[in-house]
């Protein structure tokens, strides 16, 4: 039994990171994991006439070693942060190339997959998760959908962006009522940048998942 874990976050380390290694080490199975944006890698090309009979991407990059651990694999785990309301170019790339799993025999078919979705706020889950399983369904990987865990972070890049205390546009602004007063005073401290593994209901979730993916009987 073995279990792929792909990460779109550029965040190494970080919140979504962490959730798919914890969910990968609690399932108790052999597993891989890997996060996209340290890979040199490009998004599909659209060359099916090399691909279509292979069913395999001829192109030679950091991405082609992780293809058979992929097809290999009882089960796969994709996670991506919500950059501008939707998965990260990384992960979206990443889907491309995979593409060519889908031609004359669909290498993925009911394969077992889990999505993670983390977002700054609650009120991105439905539309940022639609967009995930959309993004996947266009590619034609018509895989086992298990479900999807979310996450919110609170954590807007303005903590870090250097004008957060003054742009009206960002996470933050709302995060603060839209209040010009709370947004010029605000202070970016330490324990601003929250964990996962201080959420209750997303370490719920965790377990839960994990659970179930340790449920999954290899071939």
């Amino acid at each position: 039994m073995a279990i792929v874990g792909v990460s779109g976050s550029p965040i190494q380390g970080g919140n979504t990171d962490r959730v798919v290694r914890s969910l990968l080490e609690q399932s108790g199975h052999d597993h891989t994991f890997v996060n996209l944006s340290t890979l040199d890698f490009v998004s599909c090309r659209g060359c099916a006439h090399l691909c279509a009979r292979s069913n395999i991407c001829p192109l030679e990059d950091d991405l082609r070693p992780y293809f058979e651990a992929i097809l290999e694999a009882d089960a796969l785990v994709l996670a991506s942060p919500v950059h501008a309301g939707t998965i990260t170019a990384w992960m979206f790339s990443f889907l491309s190339r995979i593409w060519c799993f889908h031609h004359l025999k669909n290498l993925l078919e009911d394969k077992p997959l889990l999505l993670v979705v983390t977002a700054l706020s609650p009120q991105s889950e439905h539309g940022a998760v639609q967009r995930f399983e959309e993004a996947i369904r266009s590619w034609g990987h018509n895989m086992h959908h298990l479900g999807t865990l979310f996450h919110a972070t609170e954590i807007p890049p303005c903590y870090k962006c250097g004008v957060g205390n003054a742009c009206k546009v960002g996470g933050l602004w709302a995060m603060v009522g839209q209040d010009a007063e709370k947004l010029r005073n605000f202070e970016v401290t330490p324990d601003k940048f929250k964990r996962w593994e201080d959420c209750p209901q997303t370490v719920e979730r965790v377990a839960h998942y994990a659970e179930m993916l340790g449920k999954i009987s290899g071939a």
